[in-house]
């Protein structure tokens, strides 16, 4: 292990995946900013989360072309971070290739977690201690180049613009909905269920309410059966997104939601960013819920009891009478505070 070689004037910062995770790199993100002010931070980053930072001038950022083309991915990205010189890096993933892929380009000062024997790659090589939460491994890393300096995890935080918002209905209560397609088995809240919550919520508020499905264009099929039978049930005032935002008009459009309700994740992680009330659905996913639920105030758990022995049906346990009690209370509370 060598010895982190100090000024910073460019740092780079290879972000994950997924934009849930992009965004939970926010708090280190902060870290870095506050730590050294006058370096450069460049991103990283794949395409589709990319746009969530695209509006945020203090960042740099290098397109990570890799899922389109492999080989003509990589050829890309060494050429672009060759182009540039950086007195440090962070590996925010836990991929053996990034870190050859940054060693290569000349990137010094390189820091990340000690995964896929990429420890003699490292200039600091950390344990991973995968209880932690992710904001937290992101923040931890971060903050080991900045001499353990910081105490306190800044919060979660995005760059937004209700103004932008592609909802029509100004003075209507909003709530929003992400149930994911059925492709995703134990994280798909069923087509019916979710008809039956937007039903009896449209039974009980008193204020003109308008109801939008989000999702992704693979979604676009749940999303309109939902509507579809809302529909059939008398429910007019909903509408299908899915397929139809980009990732900058979907966080516009989550902030400028008085409710989200959701299954999936990546919306999940936008509406605490934006401080946007929100009911999490939890069901099985690819991470223990207790490392990636978001940790604002704003945002509200319902649990499977965990009934079921089929992973795909633990998510039946959270029933429609639960979550629209819950969406009234939390309603009601948020137009009690509006009034005082």
């Amino acid at each position: 292990m060598e010895y982190i070689i100090k000024p910073f004037n460019h740092i780079v910062v290879f972000m994950p995946r997924f934009l849930g995770d992009c965004i939970n790199c926010t708090p280190a993100l902060k870290l870095l900013e506050t730590s050294y002010p006058k370096a450069k931070i460049t991103l990283v980053i794949r395409s589709i989360p990319a746009q969530a930072f695209n509006r945020d001038e203090k960042f740099q950022l290098i397109i990570d072309e890799r899922p389109k083309n492999k080989v003509q991915g990589i050829i890309a990205l060494i050429k672009s971070l060759k182009n540039e010189t950086f007195d440090a890096g962070i590996l925010m993933t836990n991929t053996l290739i990034d870190a050859v892929l940054a060693r290569i380009s000349g990137v010094k000062n390189l820091i990340g977690y000690n995964k896929e024997m990429r420890k003699p790659l490292l200039t600091k090589a950390l344990h991973l201690d995968i209880r932690r939460h992710y904001i937290n491994r992101y923040a931890y890393i971060t903050n080991a180049l900045c001499d353990n300096s910081h105490k306190n995890l800044p919060e979660v935080e995005l760059f937004y613009d209700k103004t932008q918002s592609v909802l029509a209905d100004m003075h209507k209560t909003k709530i929003g909905f992400c149930i994911v397609n059925k492709a995703k088995l134990s994280r798909h809240y069923p087509v019916r269920h979710a008809a039956e919550v937007i039903s009896l919520l449209n039974q009980q508020l008193q204020k003109p309410t308008s109801f939008y499905m989000l999702g992704a264009p693979e979604e676009t099929v749940e999303a309109e059966q939902v509507v579809s039978l809302c529909q059939e049930k008398g429910t007019v005032n909903i509408h299908s997104l899915a397929g139809k935002t980009t990732i900058v008009q979907l966080i516009d459009t989550i902030a400028d939601l008085d409710l989200l309700i959701t299954v999936d994740s990546g919306p999940l992680h936008v509406a605490a960013a934006t401080k946007t009330t929100t009911i999490a659905l939890q069901s099985k996913g690819t991470s223990p819920f207790s490392n990636v639920c978001p940790k604002g105030k704003q945002v509200t758990v319902i649990n499977n009891a965990g009934n079921y022995i089929n992973d795909d049906d633990q998510i039946l346990d959270i029933s429609p009478k639960l979550i629209a009690k819950t969406a009234m209370e939390l309603i009601e509370n948020k137009n009690a505070l509006s009034t005082t």
